[in-house]
C-alpha cells in the first residue's frame, strides 16, 4: 500500500481504535479469547502508530496527521500498561483473599 506522507502513523492509530471497539464488543458477547487477539493487536498497532508517527513528525513538524497518529499510539499504549497493570492487582487481590 502506498501512504501520503505522514499517514502511516495516522494509519495505524484508527486501526488501533478500531481494534479496541472490536475487542471490548467480543469481549461482551462472550468470544473472549478473539477479543483477546484483538488486544494485542491494539497494542502492536498502538505501538507501530507512535513509532510511525514520530519520525514522520520529526521529518516535518508541520504535518498534524503525524502528530496526531504519535499521539493516539502514545496513549494507546500508556492505556494497554495502566490495564495490565490494574488487572494484575486486581487478581493479585482475588488471590489473596481466596488464601
Amino acid at each position: 500500500m502506498s501512504f501520503e506522507f505522514g499517514m502511516k502513523g495516522f494509519t495505524c492509530g484508527m486501526i488501533a481504535l478500531i481494534c479496541w471497539v472490536v475487542s471490548i464488543i467480543l469481549n461482551l458477547m462472550n468470544l473472549s479469547t478473539i477479543g483477546w487477539l484483538f488486544g494485542v493487536a491494539v497494542l502492536v498497532f498502538g505501538i507501530m502508530a507512535f513509532v510511525n508517527g514520530k519520525k514522520e513528525y520529526a521529518a516535518d513538524p508541520n504535518n498534524s496527521k503525524a502528530k496526531t497518529g504519535k499521539t493516539i499510539g502514545l496513549v494507546i499504549i500508556i492505556l494497554e500498561i495502566v490495564t495490565f497493570v490494574v488487572l494484575l492487582v486486581a487478581a493479585g487481590t482475588l488471590a489473596a483473599l481466596m488464601m
